[in-house]
């Protein structure tokens, strides 16, 4: 069981929707692209659907919808349209720059996305010399939130017992990973909060209300 009383001692901050605003972004790329399939799917229904689930969950609904297998070439094309779009369109979250630049804690970055597409984001951004050597991806443990591997393994990695571990997370499929681990777990939720939120977890709506919570 992890103990919210203790002092963190290491901050694990997920970073689609977290640090950078990239869910509203890769929807945008997930409506445009499987139109090409005869699939309709609007930017809001893909945000609502797709926020911190893998892309193997994605696909496999895709292809539901289309009723088909999808080609070998679609994820490749559209993670180059993702691409394509978040270099012209990707901001930070509000607050972040902020945020990381004042929080005396180590901190680092663990992510459901590959690293190619964690580093395009945090380096679009300017937030890439915050993580520099910290950044650790589902696909380095071939396991996805809501499994906690992912937050397990950048604990031991960087030596911090899980229950002094702090993590920061949006998305429902995050929060459930940190509290599977062990860890404090801060919800981000910048609108209302998820209806399925874990009772307890602490929710900020602005990353500036961050450093209150680990103090």
């Amino acid at each position: 069981m992890n103990d919210s009383t203790l002092t963190p001692e290491l901050v694990i901050f997920d970073c689609d929707g977290t640090l950078v605003d990239s869910e509203v972004v890769a929807a945008r790329a997930w409506s445009e692209y499987v139109a090409n399939y005869g699939v309709s799917l609007s930017a809001e229904e893909a945000l609502a659907r797709f926020r911190g689930v893998s892309m193997k969950w994605c696909i496999s609904h895709i292809e539901q919808l289309h009723g088909q297998a999808l080609p070998a070439h679609f994820e490749e094309e559209l993670r180059a349209l993702m691409g394509s779009l978040l270099e012209q369109h990707l901001q930070p979250i509000s607050g972040a720059v902020e945020m990381l630049e004042k929080l005396h804690l180590p901190f680092a970055l663990a992510s459901n996305a590959p690293h190619h597409k964690i580093e395009l984001c945090l380096r679009v951004t300017g937030l890439l010399p915050h993580f520099a050597g910290r950044i650790f991806s589902a696909y380095d443990v071939q396991r996805w939130k809501p499994d906690p591997a992912l937050f397990l393994f950048a604990a031991e990695r960087l030596g911090v017992p899980p229950q002094r571990c702090a993590v920061v997370e949006d998305s429902l499929p995050g929060v459930q990973a940190g509290l599977a681990a062990g860890m404090k777990v801060i919800a981000l939720q910048e609108h209302a909060p998820h209806p399925e939120l874990p009772a307890g977890v602490a929710i900020i709506t602005h990353l500036g209300q961050l450093h209150a919570q680990l103090a």
